[in-house]
């Protein structure tokens, strides 16, 4: 069984219809403007928001005309980024940064444009891949072969793991959520033999390949999370799970290109000898299906992350979701 393990350091606050957490693990957060960055700016060692929420050892990163984008240090420990809007914060705050509320309703207008012409541009991409998959579906339809190949695969086992902030798992190190998934793969024959004469090797030719396919997918978050943060997490598991459903389609076309191939044994021993040869096809679907599967799945979740600025923007997360797989499932089927 071959683990994938993806982590995301989500120590975050959803504030003014903004989303700002820090990046998977080894990774930056939000990055300044060298253009717009003020570092010089002192903040006080705590901000409260006028709607109660408190951000704890802020430092300031950048000033955007409609509030501060600020690294803090979260309850739960870890580190976070949040944009902090004018509007929330204190009045001596405001003044400090030259807050104009027209120039901040300007450029949060601005914000709304650019992510409207970004949302328009994955939906028109989205149509154009599906018409593109349809064709290759088409075109690369594996042949019919007489169910010579037989590929089933069990429900994704899906679980749940919270944890109070004094009982955090070790396996998170400075993360606070973690998506972990694994992908499975055994397969059996059926072997016509073609012995040789004495002293000979044996000869193994499939007939018929039964794979089985199965997928376990364990999602550890905080007791009672942030939505976002879980329906970012969820974004992930959505990926891994879809490429899971393509499965049977890239077993059919592993292991029909098996079907009929053959195997040389030199052991005396019969048996042995089949053993041999029936480990060693075993070991090339397995290693095939789950190599291929696994880098498609996480070129996907790059994608996603990528799209979704690290959780950092406003955009659907099913929307980046939907975008990622498309973006990449026609690589089942080559």
């Amino acid at each position: 069984m071959l683990e994938q393990k993806t982590a995301i350091i989500l120590a975050a606050i959803f504030l003014g219809g903004g989303l700002a957490f820090a990046g998977p693990a080894g990774m930056p957060g939000p990055q300044p403007n060298p253009e717009t960055a003020q570092p010089t700016n002192s903040l006080p060692s705590k901000i409260i928001t006028t709607d109660g929420i408190t951000y704890n050892a802020p430092r300031l990163s950048r000033v955007e005309p409609d509030g501060l984008l600020v690294e803090f240090r979260p309850e739960a420990g870890g580190t976070g980024w949040a944009k902090l809007k004018f509007a929330k914060l204190p009045e001596a705050l405001q003044k400090q940064f030259g807050y104009d509320p027209r120039k901040a309703a300007d450029y949060e207008h601005e914000q709304k444009l650019a992510m409207a012409a970004l949302t328009q541009k994955l939906q028109q991409d989205e149509k154009a891949r599906s018409a593109t998959m349809t064709l290759l579906n088409e075109m690369t339809r594996p042949p019919n072969l007489a169910g010579a190949v037989v590929v089933s695969s069990a429900d994704p086992a899906i679980t749940y793991t919270y944890y109070t902030p004094d009982q955090k798992p070790t396996e998170l190190g400075t993360s606070v959520a973690a998506c972990q998934h694994s992908y499975s793969c055994q397969a059996d024959f059926e072997v016509r033999v073609e012995p040789g004469a004495a002293g000979e090797p044996v000869h193994f030719y499939l007939d018929k390949v039964r794979i089985s396919l199965g997928m376990s997918c364990r999602i550890i978050l905080a007791k009672d999370p942030y939505d976002f943060i879980r329906l970012h997490e969820e974004g992930r598991r959505k990926i891994y799970e879809y490429f899971y459903r393509r499965g049977p389609q890239l077993g059919n076309r592993i292991g029909g290109s098996l079907i009929g191939k053959g195997f040389t044994a030199r052991e005396a021993d019969f048996e042995t000898a089949k053993a041999g040869a029936l480990r060693e096809a075993e070991a090339l679907v397995k290693s095939e299906y789950l190599a291929r599967l696994n880098a498609i799945a996480r070129e996907a979740d790059l994608d996603y992350e990528a799209l979704t600025d690290h959780g950092a923007n406003n955009l659907d997360r099913n929307q980046a979701y939907q975008a990622a797989v498309d973006k990449f499932s026609k690589y089942i089927s080559n």
